[in-house]
């Protein structure tokens, strides 16, 4: 289960920061809210360089626009 720290828009696209081990998801990866939209991922951000462990704690994902609010929850589809 990940949580939804931050939104932002890009373009037509969202920046999504996510609370929790986040290592499985990739480009591609298919995440899932309470309401069973698929959210599909575009893109992971890149880990911090100082510490790449990091993203066992949280990371920022590239989606479409959807509807989405901070402090949702997602999980793995």
């Amino acid at each position: 289960m990940f949580k939804v720290l931050d939104v932002f828009p890009i373009g037509a696209m969202l920046s999504i920061t996510l609370d929790g081990a986040c290592e499985t998801i990739q480009n591609g990866s298919r995440l899932i809210d309470k309401n069973g939209n698929v959210i599909v991922v575009n893109s992971v951000a890149m880990t911090r360089n100082d510490n790449p462990s990091d993203i066992r704690n949280s990371t920022t994902i590239l989606v479409n626009k959807c509807e989405i609010e901070k402090g949702s929850e997602l999980s793995i589809a």
